[in-house]
């Protein structure tokens, strides 16, 4: 079981780091085409490559930047402990920075999940870290996540191109006070 301070509780969810028994489950979000546009994991070998080198490099990054899995609380209308996606902060590749982003599966979308987890993973660090902007990069095609940043209340600042599609950077300063 994870820390408790590595955990998030919002409404409907618990946000926990990956753990190394969570790889089928990552699989379902990273090896389906229509959650990852950019190069979903073929096979299960593949996923397993890229999660071995997320919870070796997870460790390695300062308080409040980590990868959460989301996982549905019981009762809450949700996949009853089932991992229904995840949601970040780490170290950009686009921008110097941290960046945020969220990744559900597909039977997630549309309730609103992402938006709760990134609030509280948003919440969490500017409380935890001495960030002063976060950024987020967002294909362009992808309108759910285009909504969000506005929810978020992430401001547009150049559009891109990002792992061979049209992306729209964005980024949201820490709040006065």
């Amino acid at each position: 079981m994870p820390s408790p301070d590595l955990t998030i509780e919002t409404e409907r969810m618990l946000l926990r780091p990956w753990a190394e028994s969570d790889l089928e489950a990552f699989h379902a979000i990273w090896g389906d085409s229509e959650v990852i546009w950019w190069g979903a994991s073929e096979s299960l070998s593949a996923t397993r490559e890229g999660f071995d080198r997320l919870l070796a490099r997870h460790v390695r990054w300062p308080r409040g930047v980590r990868w959460y899995a989301m996982v549905g609380k019981a009762g809450a209308d949700e996949d009853d402990g089932g991992i229904l996606g995840d949601v970040l902060l780490q170290p950009a590749r686009f921008v110097p920075g941290i960046e945020i982003g969220w990744h559900l599966r597909r039977d997630a979308w549309g309730r609103g999940l992402a938006t709760e987890a990134a609030v509280a993973v948003l919440a969490r660090a500017w409380t935890e870290t001495d960030l002063d902007r976060i950024y987020a990069i967002v294909a362009v095609q992808n309108e759910r996540s285009l909504r969000m940043t506005k929810k978020l209340g992430l401001e547009p600042i150049r559009d891109m191109e990002y792992a061979g599609l049209p992306h729209r950077l964005f980024a949201i300063e820490r709040p006065a006070g």
